[in-house]
């Protein structure tokens, strides 16, 4: 895979990460301490859950509570702050809901 180096940092282009990387499910991993993330997520070999283009689910008042986000009609009802990537460890993950994409 070829890097390229901008300001002292090591890049890889987009197209060509892993197959994995793009093919992650989208899902919200419902956390210890209250935590709610989003993003595109897979499980690595330690079981450990890893999120691409995460954001935290900060809020919502549709009335639906966190199972609503899996609805594609009613995603944009919950505010979400981006934070980029993240591995969440598995011990932590309560559960993992798809979340439907719109078509």
């Amino acid at each position: 895979m070829e890097t390229m180096t901008i300001n002292g940092e090591e890049y890889v282009r987009k197209a060509d990460m892993p197959a994995a990387y793009e093919e992650s499910e989208h899902v919200c991993a419902i956390c210890t301490n209250g935590w709610i993330f989003e993003g595109r997520g897979r499980c690595d070999a330690s079981g450990d859950l890893l999120l691409s283009d995460a954001h935290v689910v900060r809020s919502w008042t549709n009335g639906l509570g966190i199972g609503g986000i899996a609805d594609p009609e009613h995603f944009a009802d919950y505010v979400l702050d981006a934070i980029g990537s993240l591995r969440v460890y598995s011990r932590a993950v309560i559960s993992v809901i798809s979340i439907r994409d719109l078509a």
